[in-house]
């Protein structure tokens, strides 16, 4: 629900916007949050669909957006969520859903290129980049995220943790200050 909501509000400049109907998005969306009008078998089937691709995707349990879109498409392709009476065949394509995995598998290492089965030089990637590919609904997983090097490790480090450095410094002043004032500095 939230990848829905997610999705269908970017701009129509962006990645998600190229290939994507918004108004199914929307759709979908509000059909999963009111499902009061849908038949609880369908409910049943969808939940075994998502639960089907969490069991045989495995690693990609660490990628909820990029599983998301997967199942987005599923859906889609099996007529989306209306129960039409008829059966539905849901297809979950075992490559879109291991795509980035063999990247990993061979090359993981994001500061170094490697040549790639595709013929080109790539760095390598992490789950961060599968996840990231969903949330851009990419086709196929790509690299989207170039990881900091050298004096740039430094600043990164310091701009993710500086809430608990500051909080550090201020113990630690306070602890000092306490210190000084109790007559034994």
């Amino acid at each position: 629900v939230t990848w829905c909501n997610y999705v269908s509000s970017a701009t129509i400049g962006s990645l998600c916007g190229k290939g994507l109907d918004m108004d199914a998005l929307r759709d979908m969306s509000a059909q999963v949050m009111e499902n009061s009008t849908r038949p609880p078998d369908r409910l049943f089937v969808e939940a075994l669909v998502l639960r089907v691709m969490e069991s045989v995707g495995e690693q990609m349990l660490q990628c909820p957006e990029r599983l998301s879109y997967l199942l987005f498409h599923t859906f889609q392709e099996a007529g989306g969520l209306y129960d039409l009476g008829v059966g539905t065949n849901f297809t979950i394509d075992m490559d879109k859903l291991h795509d980035g995995l063999v990247q990993m598998n061979l090359h993981t290492n994001p500061y170094t290129r490697c040549k790639m089965p595709n013929g080109k030089f790539e760095l390598g990637l992490n789950f961060d980049d599968i996840n990231e590919s969903g949330i851009q609904c990419r086709q196929e997983v790509t690299k989207t995220f170039k990881e900091p090097a050298s004096m740039m490790v430094v600043v990164d480090f310091l701009l993710c943790y500086r809430v608990p450095i500051m909080l550090k410094l201020y113990c630690l002043t306070i602890s000092g200050y306490i210190y000084l004032g109790s007559s034994q500095g």
